[in-house]
């Protein structure tokens, strides 16, 4: 008799309190009131279009034998709404900004048809390939082949939300609007659920078996890339990475974390992903100066800069599934946000 699976992951709970991220409270009128630096707009536009972009990864995944799994297929029914949700904040966000895509204007209080974004959607899906399906045929076959492949993509969606719960992190460390900051706290509250789910399920899997330990560190040792690649470009992706995490010593702890946290799963000790991710785009950048949109010796623009407002900070009262933080990685930047503001209420800032 095969052993039984044990998930760590409250699911009644999650599925029981799912919804739209709230941002009623936000004050979306203020969003044009404080700038962005061109970095930011480009984070926020890679976040978008990725954000917007689940529903690819969602077919991929029935695709294969997750389809079978009462608990999976109940998660994923959330999961990609919640994720929906995301892309129209950011998409929000741009557009009250100023920032506008060549097609019909919405305002953020669903008068207006969904996706706000149409043709922007269907091009990014019909320029990485996905109207014909032929890309899921190797993921179908591997399936078939092995038992304990379902552990590939949940340890796959781990590292696809710990790196991007931990990229809004960094956004919020690199920009000042304060509108920004609250509309990421809102949306990390989500991704950490969406982290923890996908994390326990994986690591169930690997403390399991041997053979997917050995599977999942040879997929992701060979084959793995950040979330977002396919989509964007290489230089976007470079791009992206070494703004959030190449800036600073703070950057690189933070990539550091996600790589702490992802070796901390059975099978996967001594990965480091991320950091050597970051290692490959600087030497990109050092052999081709002007990749990435970086010159050489081009200054830090938080070297300097004042501090994040006290708006980080977010109420989580009207919240009932908000989760404590589920990694090493969450734990720092909780404290490190919370020192921040401490220091500012002490200096009478905000």
């Amino acid at each position: 008799m095969a052993a039984k699976t044990l998930v760590d992951f409250d699911l009644d709970r999650y599925l029981r309190n799912s919804k739209k991220v709230d941002l009623s409270e936000i004050a979306w009128e203020d969003v044009p009131k404080y700038p962005l630096t061109d970095g930011d707009v480009m984070c926020l536009h890679y976040m978008m279009d990725i954000e917007a972009h689940t529903v690819i990864y969602l077919r991929d995944l029935l695709a294969t034998r997750a389809a079978t799994d009462p608990q999976i297929t109940a998660f994923l029914s959330c999961w990609v709404y919640e994720e929906l949700w995301h892309g129209e904040a950011f998409s929000d966000f741009l557009r009250l900004y100023g920032i506008e895509e060549p097609i019909e204007p919405r305002l953020p209080d669903g008068r207006s048809p969904l996706p706000t974004r149409a043709n922007r959607w269907r091009d990014l899906r019909v320029k990485v390939g996905v109207g014909n399906g032929l890309g899921i045929v190797p993921t179908m076959l591997g399936s078939m082949v092995s038992p304990d492949f379902i552990a590939i993509h949940m340890m796959w969606g781990a590292i696809n939300e710990l790196t991007t719960l931990t990229g809004y992190y960094a956004l919020i460390r690199r920009t000042d609007h304060p509108v920004l900051h609250q509309m990421l706290r809102k949306v990390i509250q989500d991704e950490r659920r969406h982290f923890a789910f996908y994390r326990a399920q994986a690591k169930a899997r690997m403390e399991r078996s041997r053979a997917a330990r050995r599977m999942v560190r040879w997929v992701l040792s060979t084959l793995w890339t950040p979330v977002g690649a396919g989509v964007k470009s290489e230089e976007e992706v470079d791009a992206l990475a070494l703004y959030l995490f190449g800036d600073s010593p703070e950057g690189r702890e933070q990539a550091r974390g996600i790589d702490e946290t992802i070796a901390a799963i059975p099978g996967l000790q001594g990965l480091t992903l991320i950091e050597d991710f970051l290692d490959a785009a600087e030497r990109r950048v050092a052999a081709r100066p002007g990749w990435a949109g970086i010159e050489p010796a081009a200054p830090h623009r938080n070297g300097d800069g004042p501090s994040p407002p006290m708006h980080w900070r977010e109420s989580v009262e009207r919240r009932p599934d908000v989760m404590p933080a589920t990694s090493e990685v969450e734990r720092r930047e909780e404290s490190r946000m919370e020192a921040r503001f401490e220091t500012l209420s002490a200096d009478g800032g905000g």
